[in-house]
């Protein structure tokens, strides 16, 4: 007769080797990950630890490969855009001067346009078009840089001004994350 721990080791036994290969799978279907491309793509951008940060605390990042990563940073971008764009109303009702309110109301229309053209470069580079991908980012980076300009003669500053610079440096690390993609 059987003793109860070999008959438990032949149970276990194969539990633990198809649980070992279920984990190797699973990190396989998991998706491309290269730490070494991402700290590559960082320290090529303007603000290493905002590109570390953001990509990093974005599950995606670690489940797609390099044109995958790209999609990553427009999306993260766009739900940043469309994120002050939920904050302005509030903030538009906080204001009492009305130079002030105009500034963010143009603001807000840069911003929608802004995040038309986000959409558009996430598109274009699903398909691929990384050409024109970029000039709509850059398209994009321009409106959230006309939001700013309307504060650069103006004592107050931009009640989204973080905003702003931080969709420029998101734009610039699309940017270098689509320059390694295409010149591979």
């Amino acid at each position: 007769m059987a003793s109860p721990i070999s008959c438990l080791s032949i149970l276990v036994i194969p539990l633990l080797v198809t649980s070992l290969f279920y984990q190797v799978s699973n990190a396989a279907n998991q998706g491309w990950f290269d730490e070494a491309f991402l700290e590559k793509i960082c320290k090529k951008s303007t603000d290493y630890d905002l590109c570390s940060s953001t990509l990093r605390s974005d599950p995606r990042t670690y489940t797609v490969n390099p044109h995958g990563l790209a999609l990553v940073s427009i999306s993260i971008n766009t739900n940043l855009v469309q994120t002050t764009l939920d904050q302005i109303p509030g903030i538009l009702n906080t204001l009492t001067d009305p130079l002030d309110e105009t500034r963010l109301q143009n603001c807000q229309t840069d911003f929608n346009e802004a995040l038309v053209k986000f959409n558009a470069a996430y598109a274009a580079a699903s398909s691929t078009s990384y050409t024109e991908a970029t000039n709509l980012l850059t398209e994009a980076a321009l409106k959230s840089v006309e939001c700013e300009n309307e504060y650069s003669s103006s004592s107050s500053e931009s009640p989204i001004s973080d905003t702003t610079n931080k969709v420029g440096k998101l734009v610039f690390i699309t940017y270098v994350i689509v320059g390694e993609i295409t010149s591979t």
